[in-house]
Protein backbone atom coordinates (compact mmCIF):
# COMPACT_ATOMS: atom_id res chain seq x y z
CA UNK A 1 0.00 0.00 0.00
CA UNK A 2 3.03 2.88 0.86
CA UNK A 3 4.34 2.22 -2.70
CA UNK A 4 0.67 3.20 -4.37
CA UNK A 5 0.37 5.64 -1.88
CA UNK A 6 4.01 7.20 -2.94
CA UNK A 7 2.86 6.51 -6.69
CA UNK A 8 -0.26 8.93 -6.26
CA UNK A 9 1.78 11.45 -4.61
CA UNK A 10 4.58 11.28 -6.74
CA UNK A 11 1.75 11.89 -9.98
CA UNK A 12 0.83 15.25 -8.00
CA UNK A 13 3.94 16.36 -7.88
CA UNK A 14 4.61 15.88 -11.62
CA UNK A 15 1.23 17.47 -12.56
CA UNK A 16 1.84 20.42 -10.08
CA UNK A 17 5.47 20.71 -11.76
CA UNK A 18 4.15 20.75 -15.57
CA UNK A 19 1.46 23.04 -14.83
CA UNK A 20 4.14 25.17 -12.76
CA UNK A 21 5.98 24.86 -16.46
CA UNK A 22 2.74 25.97 -18.28
CA UNK A 23 1.18 23.33 -19.68
CA UNK A 24 -2.12 21.93 -19.64
CA UNK A 25 -2.67 19.00 -17.77
CA UNK A 26 -5.59 16.13 -18.77
CA UNK A 27 -5.58 12.61 -17.42
CA UNK A 28 -8.17 10.15 -19.38
CA UNK A 29 -9.25 7.14 -17.92
CA UNK A 30 -7.18 5.18 -20.71
CA UNK A 31 -5.81 5.33 -23.89
CA UNK A 32 -6.27 2.11 -26.60
CA UNK A 33 -4.19 1.33 -29.48
CA UNK A 34 -6.80 -1.11 -32.33
CA UNK A 35 -6.57 -1.08 -36.22
CA UNK A 36 -3.64 1.67 -36.52
CA UNK A 37 -5.88 4.46 -34.07
CA UNK A 38 -5.53 5.76 -30.88
CA UNK A 39 -8.47 6.48 -28.79
CA UNK A 40 -8.90 7.92 -25.85
CA UNK A 41 -11.50 6.04 -23.27
CA UNK A 42 -13.61 8.43 -20.62
CA UNK A 43 -15.34 5.74 -18.20
CA UNK A 44 -18.41 6.24 -16.00
CA UNK A 45 -20.39 4.31 -13.68
CA UNK A 46 -23.16 6.23 -12.84
CA UNK A 47 -26.92 6.44 -13.15
CA UNK A 48 -29.18 7.53 -15.91
CA UNK A 49 -29.99 10.89 -15.56
CA UNK A 50 -33.69 11.43 -15.75
CA UNK A 51 -35.63 14.46 -17.51
CA UNK A 52 -36.40 17.31 -18.20
CA UNK A 53 -35.33 17.42 -20.60
CA UNK A 54 -34.40 13.86 -21.76
CA UNK A 55 -33.03 11.12 -20.40
CA UNK A 56 -29.17 10.45 -21.00
CA UNK A 57 -26.10 10.08 -19.55
CA UNK A 58 -22.87 13.07 -19.98
CA UNK A 59 -19.68 14.29 -18.69
CA UNK A 60 -18.16 17.69 -17.15
CA UNK A 61 -17.60 20.11 -19.32
CA UNK A 62 -14.28 20.38 -18.43
CA UNK A 63 -13.70 16.84 -19.67
CA UNK A 64 -15.40 17.84 -23.12
CA UNK A 65 -13.27 20.71 -23.34
CA UNK A 66 -9.92 18.74 -22.85
CA UNK A 67 -10.60 15.69 -24.93
CA UNK A 68 -11.73 18.20 -27.95
CA UNK A 69 -8.42 19.74 -27.48
CA UNK A 70 -6.56 16.34 -27.73
CA UNK A 71 -9.13 15.34 -30.72
CA UNK A 72 -7.82 18.68 -32.36
CA UNK A 73 -4.08 18.70 -31.56
CA UNK A 74 -3.84 15.14 -32.24
CA UNK A 75 -6.55 13.43 -34.30
CA UNK A 76 -7.21 10.91 -31.19
CA UNK A 77 -10.82 10.52 -30.48
CA UNK A 78 -12.44 10.12 -27.21
CA UNK A 79 -14.86 7.32 -26.64
CA UNK A 80 -17.36 8.05 -23.56
CA UNK A 81 -18.34 4.16 -21.91
CA UNK A 82 -21.46 4.29 -19.58
CA UNK A 83 -21.70 1.64 -17.37
CA UNK A 84 -24.96 2.07 -15.61
CA UNK A 85 -26.15 1.94 -12.23
CA UNK A 86 -28.35 -0.25 -11.42
CA UNK A 87 -29.21 -1.71 -14.67
CA UNK A 88 -25.78 -2.96 -15.57
CA UNK A 89 -26.32 -1.76 -19.22
CA UNK A 90 -23.31 -0.34 -20.74
CA UNK A 91 -23.63 2.62 -23.58
CA UNK A 92 -20.90 4.10 -25.59
CA UNK A 93 -19.94 6.51 -28.29
CA UNK A 94 -17.18 8.85 -29.44
CA UNK A 95 -17.84 12.05 -27.92
CA UNK A 96 -17.28 14.34 -31.19
CA UNK A 97 -20.61 12.62 -32.54
CA UNK A 98 -22.36 13.21 -29.64
CA UNK A 99 -21.03 16.91 -29.16
CA UNK A 100 -22.52 17.26 -32.96
CA UNK A 101 -26.00 16.07 -31.54
CA UNK A 102 -28.56 17.52 -28.68
CA UNK A 103 -27.58 17.84 -25.18
CA UNK A 104 -28.21 19.69 -21.97
CA UNK A 105 -26.28 21.72 -19.36
CA UNK A 106 -26.88 20.78 -15.81
CA UNK A 107 -26.48 23.84 -13.10
CA UNK A 108 -23.54 21.69 -12.28
CA UNK A 109 -21.53 22.21 -15.48
CA UNK A 110 -22.30 18.55 -16.71
CA UNK A 111 -23.12 18.11 -20.58
CA UNK A 112 -25.87 16.09 -21.10
CA UNK A 113 -26.52 13.86 -24.09
CA UNK A 114 -29.88 12.24 -24.69
CA UNK A 115 -29.70 8.13 -24.15
CA UNK A 116 -31.09 7.51 -27.52
CA UNK A 117 -27.47 9.05 -29.58
CA UNK A 118 -25.76 6.22 -27.49
CA UNK A 119 -24.94 2.72 -28.47
CA UNK A 120 -26.07 -0.10 -25.94
CA UNK A 121 -23.84 -2.34 -25.50
CA UNK A 122 -25.63 -5.81 -26.06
Amino acid sequence: MKEYNLGKEGERQAMDFLKAKGFEIQSPDWLGYKNGEWVCFEIKKKERYQPPPFEGHGLDERQIYLRNKLRKGTGIRTMLIIFEVPTNKIFFRYLDLLEAGEKYRTKNGVIIYPLKNFIEHK
